[in-house]
C-alpha cells in the first residue's frame, strides 16, 4: 500500500467560466488517509520514525500557495510565523505536534 503522503504531491489546474469570463482554480484532494497520517504523527509527539528529528507541520501545496499569496514563505519563514499563520486560519489539522517551539 503507497503511504498516503506519498500521493498528495501537486494541486490540479483548472479553467472554469462564469458570467464574468474564464477564470484558473487550484484544487488539491486531500484524502481521509493523509489527514489520519497527520493525526498519527501529532499522537506520536511529532518526531520523525528515527526520532532524531521533530517534524512541526506537513502542509499541502494549495495551502502553501495561499500561504505564500499572504505574505508567509514557508522556505525561509520562522517556524513560529508558518504555526501562526495555520492556527489563524483554522488550519492547525496540518500540524503534526503539539510541541510549542
Amino acid at each position: 500500500m503507497m503511504n498516503p503522503i506519498d500521493r498528495l504531491i501537486d494541486a490540479d489546474l483548472g479553467v472554469m467560466q462564469d458570467a464574468d469570463g474564464l477564470y484558473r482554480t487550484r484544487t488539491q484532494k486531500i484524502t481521509n488517509e493523509f489527514m489520519q497520517s497527520l493525526q498519527d504523527q501529532r499522537d506520536a509527539g511529532g518526531y520523525t520514525d528515527s526520532g532524531e528529528m521533530l517534524k512541526m507541520a506537513s502542509i499541502p501545496v494549495v495551502i502553501v500557495e495561499q500561504m505564500m499569496k499572504e505574505g508567509i514563505d514557508v522556505y525561509k519563514s520562522p517556524i513560529k510565523d508558518i504555526i501562526k499563520w495555520l492556527k489563524n486560519n483554522d488550519m492547525d489539522h496540518f500540524l503534526t505536534t503539539t510541541k510549542r517551539i
